[in-house]
């Protein structure tokens, strides 16, 4: 059967409402961001060893840890790419220079992210890792020294600590945070698809579009943060992560 095709578009608004004019779901309910890695972000090939700000974006990167945009066979339209070296406690941090969300209690929140996370003859579980929305950090205050513990202050996504198999979806604000496990022992060079529902009161969490765990938090980040993605090698191996996008959405 032919699909239903609404030659003149189609309107969440009532009649009378002067936006009806846009033939379009109403854009001023939502704040929308997406971000797809296909823009130059980085006005160099890669950065490592430096603190640098590109097109608001700040990247901090240790001795031998580089952040750089690029094409993969299945990420063709471009990915972020952050890899270490074989040196141990080798880091990176991109996170947005001007962060602007916060989650308001009774409104809804989105957010989706696509990545994997692969190492070179090592253990996936010895890295730590950070993709979602955070107050921007100094590298110290990102995860304790030892990677066994999350110390940045405010902020929800999806994390994992060094020596953990496991990846959290994890929520909070002035430290206090829940977390629970959304993919119990991941695999490296793997693609995950990873979706965050808040309804307003409780958080609901999917990998891969399955249903996998929910919690009602404590606490959620009413400070301003922003998107933030972060690895770091928790052994003397190679260990990368890729991201091919980061969506979020939230009801005004």
């Amino acid at each position: 059967m032919a699909p239903k095709r609404f030659l003149h578009g189609i309107s969440t608004l009532s009649s009378a409402d002067p936006l009806g004019a846009f033939e379009l779901p109403d854009p001023t309910k939502w704040l929308m961001y997406m971000e797809d890695f296909v823009g130059p972000l980085f006005n160099t090939a890669s950065i490592g060893n430096t603190t640098v700000t590109e097109n608001g974006l700040t990247v901090t990167a240790s001795t031998n840890g580089t952040a750089s945009i690029i094409t993969d066979s299945d990420s063709p339209n471009g990915c972020l790419k952050i890899i270490t070296t074989a040196a141990d406690n080798e880091s990176v941090i991109v996170q947005t220079t001007s962060p602007g969300w916060v989650l308001t209690s009774g409104k809804k929140f989105l957010m989706e992210t696509r990545f994997e996370i692969t190492h070179t003859a090592g253990n996936v579980e010895q890295n730590e890792f950070f993709i979602g929305l955070a107050t921007s950090q100094a590298g110290a205050n990102w995860f304790a020294t030892d990677g066994t513990a999350r110390t940045f202050d405010d902020g929800i996504g999806w994390y994992s600590p060094d020596a953990d198999t496991d990846i959290d979806v994890i929520c909070g604000e002035d430290d206090v945070f829940d977390n629970v496990t959304v993919k119990a022992t991941y695999v490296t060079a793997t693609w995950y698809i990873m979706t965050i529902y808040y309804d307003g009161t409780d958080i609901y969490t999917y990998v891969n579009g399955a249903a996998s765990g929910a919690l009602t938090p404590s606490a959620i980040p009413v400070s301003v943060i922003g998107p933030c993605f972060y690895l770091k090698s928790g052994e003397a191996k190679i260990h990368q992560l890729l991201v091919d996008y980061l969506f979020v959405a939230k009801e005004r």
